[in-house]
């Protein structure tokens, strides 16, 4: 599972030396029946060393239920709560405010990360969120990506009047996300679909696959084939009576934003791009200075970080290297019992190696977005967050502004109190999204829609 963070991966951090701690409000959201539900649990350690808690589902009543055991190991946790049934199983990952895990309750099965809030409400507050009846039309649709073997499902919205219309892709970041890009509550691509439409603009946006109603392989995917899936999506997009099919564009978030490059440089029917957050360094540098970013918002010192550095950078050599998976996977152990000066690895780290093996976490690693990049001859729109800890604005800003392009028409802006999501933020730690109650900035919005209308007048 890819979620939430975008590119935000599993490393290993032996070298850490603040001390790993549970306490706190954690909450969470699970899909059940297409419903996105917020659980939370209360967890404390007592005087007596115990550790007790509570576990809520505000959405569906307001009683709180009490976990009933809490077992914990070093940076893993293991929690039951028998009133109903529910069981929750996940570890800290290297920024201690997150866990990530896996939730049971009977039959049913979900991965879930937790973020540590300090705010103990349950409630949510989404100030930009938007509901029907809305000012424009709104067409559920499906498309089929042949090349990929996948069918996806979404909404295209467009004025009611007038047409046709300039049109736009909105792709998502990385992880299974659904076609409004919801996180924590937050519905960021409805938010901003309802504001370009609002402007004039049709625009697609859809769910990924193994989401909603979409449909095509998941586990062995790559951002090769989501821009396969993003390919098609401009290519439905052209066909439509209500499109002007010279002012087609993409706008993607993250990996998105990545995939819109990838398509553009490939696709002719793609006029113009906008990158929200979009990589710009090699995967493999990107994940390293992610890694020092995040680590450092955690509060790690500078020795700590520079071992992760260097820890993580020979990971990363041995999986670019082509090797069968077993000869790879034996590589890493070898290198990371290393790293755990000579101790065995435990069957806990054995499991979060696991997704550094993934097909879509190998081909990351390797790809170049200065290759796509130097490919465009279209008008490119590049936006930052000065507070992003996952694709760090100054690096990825001064990589881009040093790329010999074709295009000439590039216009780079940087928002510096704005975090990945492109909320207003204190630090970019992973738990202020949650808690934020923005979703898209409106500013960032506005001089979207500006540069928009001024790239299709």
């Amino acid at each position: 599972m890819r979620k939430i963070l975008y590119l935000f991966i599993i490393c290993f951090h032996f070298s850490c030396t603040h001390a790993q701690t549970f306490d706190g409000s954690w909450k969470g959201e699970v899909e059940v029946s297409g419903q996105k539900l917020l659980l939370v649990f209360n967890i404390q350690k007592d005087s007596a060393g115990k550790w007790n808690g509570t576990f809520e589902s505000p959405m569906q009543t307001a009683q709180k239920f009490p976990i009933n055991q809490i077992r914990i190991q070093h940076d893993s946790i293991w929690m039951d709560v028998k009133n109903i049934g529910l069981l929750y199983a996940g570890f800290l990952d290297r920024d201690k405010d997150v866990m990530k895990g896996v939730m049971k309750q009977g039959p049913f099965e979900s991965a879930m990360i937790l973020v540590r809030s300090e705010n103990e409400q349950s409630g949510l507050s989404r100030k930009q969120d938007v509901f029907p009846p809305y000012s424009y039309a709104e067409e559920e649709v499906s498309f089929k990506n042949s090349a990929g073997n996948a069918v996806l499902t979404g909404s295209l919205t467009y004025p009611k009047n007038g047409g046709p219309f300039p049109a736009l892709v909105l792709v998502n970041g990385s992880g299974q996300q659904n076609r409004d890009s919801e996180v924590f509550g937050h519905r960021p691509f409805k938010v901003l679909a309802d504001h370009l439409t609002k402007n004039g603009f049709a625009v697609l946006r859809y769910d990924d696959r193994g989401v909603g109603g979409s449909k095509g392989e998941v586990n062995l995917a790559t951002t090769i084939d989501f821009a396969s899936d993003a390919n098609a999506a401009v290519d439905f997009l052209s066909k439509k009576a209500i499109v002007d099919v010279d002012k087609i564009g993409m706008i993607g978030h993250s990996e998105g934003a990545l995939i819109a490059e990838i398509v553009a440089s490939e696709n002719s029917k793609v006029k113009y791009i906008a990158l929200l957050s979009g990589p710009v360094i090699k995967g493999d540098s990107l994940l390293i200075l992610q890694s020092y970013a995040l680590g450092k918002a955690g509060g790690l010192s500078e020795a700590a970080l520079q071992t992760n550095k260097a820890n993580n950078r020979r990971l990363y050599t041995i999986l670019l290297e082509d090797a069968p998976p077993k000869a790879l996977a034996e590589s890493l152990e070898k290198e990371l019992i290393q790293q755990n000066n000579g101790n065995p690895l435990t069957a806990d780290m054995k499991i979060k190696l696991s997704p550094m093996m993934s097909p879509w976490f190998r081909t990351f690693l390797r790809i170049d977005p200065a290759y796509y990049l130097k490919q465009l001859k279209i008008p490119v729109f590049a936006s930052f967050g000065g507070k992003d800890v996952q694709v760090p604005a100054n690096e990825n800003i001064y990589c881009l502004q040093h790329l010999h392009l074709k295009t000439t028409d590039v216009t780079i802006k940087d928002y510096p109190n704005l975090n990945h999501l492109f909320q207003h933020a204190q630090t970019g730690k992973i738990e202020e999204y949650f808690e934020n109650s923005e979703s898209f900035n409106e500013q960032l919005m506005d001089d979207l829609t500006k540069w928009l209308k001024l790239k299709t007048n």
